[in-house]
């Protein structure tokens, strides 16, 4: 990580916000709102020296450290009035640390977030609207559902760098013993329950193992979560129900194990892993942890298609770039981010991690069709990139995400362990909702 030599007042100062943000997570969203709307001009000053831009990444280094200072070395190679100054963060202080270098007039020009933590942002008035700072010929060179993975009150706050889409990974073996074809994985919600009972029944092994998202689930089925005002939650309808009925009625039956609300996803890689799960539901990358930990597994493995939901389409996991309004070089600072996300350069980062771009020239490269040398990654890969088109980041960017999915949780588990029907903890999840939303 780079080292900045502030002054002293500088260095008291930036204590001072580090020490509240800890006492208080709340006060750095109104000291936010005090720094950015305006206070800071947008106009970069004329360059005399190479302007530096501030480039925060999560967890890359030292990975992939060759990788992103070779592609700092030809952007400042290309662009000799720039230089740019890498640091890379932890997942877990990035938030914190971005909150108190924004609130002490420090931001960074450029920094790597999920779409989370840039909705919270956007919310705050904190990131520049990239909307308006690309072009739209530009911004068509990226997957749609992609592009908006941070849209907030119609305007778009991130540029979306690499994803990930799940796919569906089939033991053959335990296919096979149930008396399945391996070749025939299942294409709806309905058929992934029924082909797990069938498992469930005929080998003894559970065939599913969820990782419930009750969000993701409705918004997969089209089911409304909140009013366009974002203070009123609408799940509280017969759909919403039905989909959690379903989830409980796996549950009841034994068709999921009875960990599954304890272990969620870690338990069903495990299971999968010691070859007691028929089928596992992530994406591509996680090949690498079972090939290394479970090579006849591995070796049994196929691939499928994600399930659809009614609406048709696929969740993704986006990674993005975002530009700080405090950024007093955004001009620059969007520059070296599309640089970043651009064809040539996704397609050469998604060749060192078997992850997916979020432009479509480069998702047609014949690389995705067999690019790795090893069947099972190939192939998962193919269909991952067949799904980009139908890739949605679900992610609401909710500041009171933590509370809101305490009462989530909690609908869960009362309606999984039969303290209350699936209608009834809707309900009551839903008052919780609009008493935190109303704050």
């Amino acid at each position: 990580m780079f080292h900045h030599r502030d002054t002293e007042s500088a260095q008291r100062n930036r204590r001072h916000s580090s020490c509240s943000l800890r006492l208080c997570g709340g006060f750095f969203l109104c000291i936010l709102l005090f720094f950015l709307p305006g206070c800071l001009p947008s106009r970069e000053p004329p360059a005399t020296h190479p302007v530096r831009l501030e480039f925060w990444t999560i967890s890359l280094k030292p990975t992939y450290e060759r990788f992103i200072r070779n592609l700092m070395d030809r952007f400042e190679r290309s662009n000799p009035d720039l230089r740019l100054e890498w640091v890379d963060v932890p997942i877990n202080v990035v938030m914190p640390k971005l909150m108190a270098s924004i609130a002490g007039g420090m931001a960074p020009d450029v920094v790597n977030l999920n779409s989370e933590f840039a909705m919270i942002l956007a919310q705050n008035n904190a990131l520049v609207d990239v909307d308006r700072a690309v072009p739209a010929k530009v911004r068509a060179a990226y997957f749609e559902g992609l592009w908006n993975a941070a849209r907030f009150e119609g305007k778009n706050y991130a540029i979306p760098w690499y994803v990930s889409t799940s796919v569906v990974m089939i033991n053959t073996g335990i296919f096979r013993k149930a008396g399945l074809d391996p070749a025939r994985a299942p294409r709806t919600l309905e058929e992934l329950a029924e082909f797990a009972r069938i498992i469930r029944r005929e080998t003894g092994l559970y065939g599913y193992m969820p990782a419930i998202k009750l969000l993701e689930d409705w918004q997969l089925n089209g089911i409304p979560i909140l009013s366009e005002d974002r203070k009123h939650a609408l799940f509280a309808s017969p759909p919403a129900a039905a989909r959690l009925d379903w989830y409980v009625s796996l549950y009841k039956e034994d068709t999921i194990p009875k960990e599954t609300l304890i272990q969620g996803y870690q338990g069903a890689l495990d299971r999968y892993k010691d070859g007691s799960l028929g089928m596992l539901v992530a994406g591509p990358q996680f090949l690498l942890k079972i090939r290394q930990d479970a090579p006849e597994v591995y070796e049994n493995t196929v691939i499928a298609p994600l399930p659809r939901g009614r609406l048709g389409i696929v969740p993704a996991a986006t990674m993005n770039l975002v530009v700080p309004k405090a950024c007093r070089k955004r001009e620059k600072a969007v520059k070296w981010a599309l640089f970043l996300t651009n064809d040539e350069n996704q397609l050469a980062f998604c060749k060192e991690v078997p992850l997916l771009p979020s432009v479509r020239k480069a998702a047609k490269d014949p690389f995705f069709l067999g690019g790795t040398g090893r069947p099972v990654e190939d192939a998962a890969i193919r269909v991952s990139i067949a799904q980009l088109p139908h890739a949605r980041d679900l992610n609401l960017g909710l500041k009171q995400s933590q509370e809101l999915g305490r009462a989530l949780k909690e609908a869960l588990e009362s309606a999984m362990y039969g303290r209350m029907s699936s209608k009834e903890a809707i309900e009551r999840a839903s008052r919780k909702w609009n008493e935190v939303l109303r704050r």
